[in-house]
């Protein structure tokens, strides 16, 4: 993100700036995400994280200026708040007694070892293909569609929250 934010003319100062958005975006929002996760469901709140996602990259994706990215910045600490407390939740709800600490870790080494590696990957390569801009657009695109199949998917479960 903090490229793209340099492509339209960001400084550091900016991106300090957008950052501090992030942080205080995403602190209350991990105080309300248990709450929160409790009353919609593990289900709706990982498909709301999902579509704040899709904003964000459009958002990147349209931006003319560097505070163009405040809203997406925002958005970041929400969705990454709602989709962790949701996530380790989830995690610590269905692990087998004994192993809540090893679904925590395989979580977070899903989350920050191989998903951000792939992500880093695939994301550099679009970049370097397409540029910034558009990388931003596919990956909305792509992410808006994983989302319909996501859906799709929790419509067709037993056990479902998703209504």
């Amino acid at each position: 993100a903090y490229v793209r934010v340099r492509e339209v003319g960001g400084t550091g100062n900016n991106m300090g700036i957008l950052r501090l958005v992030s942080s205080l975006a995403g602190a209350p929002m991990f105080w309300f995400s248990g709450p929160l996760t409790e009353a919609l469901g593990n289900d709706v709140v990982l498909v709301l994280s999902l579509l704040a996602y899709v904003a964000r990259f459009l958002n990147y994706a349209w931006m003319k200026h560097p505070y163009h990215a405040l809203p997406a910045e925002a958005l970041r600490g929400i969705t990454f708040a709602m989709f962790w407390s949701s996530g380790s939740m989830y995690a610590h709800k269905i692990s087998p007694p004994g192993m809540k600490a090893t679904m925590l870790l395989t979580m977070n080494a899903m989350y920050g070892g191989l998903g951000q590696s792939l992500g880093a990957i695939i994301g550099g390569k679009l970049q370097t293909n397409f540029g910034t801009a558009k990388t931003f657009m596919y990956s909305g695109i792509f992410d808006f569609c994983f989302v319909g199949a996501l859906v799709m998917y929790l419509l067709t479960r037993s056990d479902r929250a998703f209504t």
